[in-house]
């Protein structure tokens, strides 16, 4: 396991509580120097992940899709930055560049990505753990 997909919020307006999550995740990458892979995005618990994983020595690897850069919201973490074409181009390479996937607090996204990688699992187009990060059980609903 040396590259670890994160699929998480791009909004700045979380609770406290997921933000201190994000910190420690990418503490624990940082400092057991794995790759992050994640959204690329400026914002959020992705910006917060991005940099605590810089921050204790790793690698960042970004994908974005053009339309998001375009906007503006490209993080200056990653110190490797792939921009897509599509959303779908870009799921396919957050699963594809991970050896584990895993899911912290965010919204419609969040959800979005976590679906397609429980469903390409489960119809064996990959067979990489899948982790939900059920923080203060934000994903109880959806878990049950």
């Amino acid at each position: 396991m040396q590259n670890i997909t994160i699929f998480c919020s791009a909004s700045d307006t979380v609770a406290p509580i997921y933000k201190n999550e994000a910190e420690t995740v990418g503490q624990w990458i940082g400092t057991h120097h794995k790759t992050l892979v994640y959204g690329g995005a400026n914002g959020g618990l992705m910006e917060i992940v991005a940099r605590e994983v810089r921050d204790n020595g790793s690698q960042v690897l970004g994908i974005i899709t053009r339309h998001i850069a375009e906007m503006g919201r490209s993080s200056q973490q990653p110190t490797d930055l792939v921009t897509t074409d599509s959303m779908g181009e870009r799921k396919r390479l957050l699963i594809e560049r991970g050896d584990i996937l895993v899911a912290l607090p965010g919204g419609i996204g969040t959800i979005d990505e976590l679906f397609d990688a429980l469903t390409t699992k489960m119809l064996g187009t990959h067979d990489k753990p899948v982790i939900i990060c059920n923080t203060q059980g934000l994903f109880n609903p959806l878990i049950q």
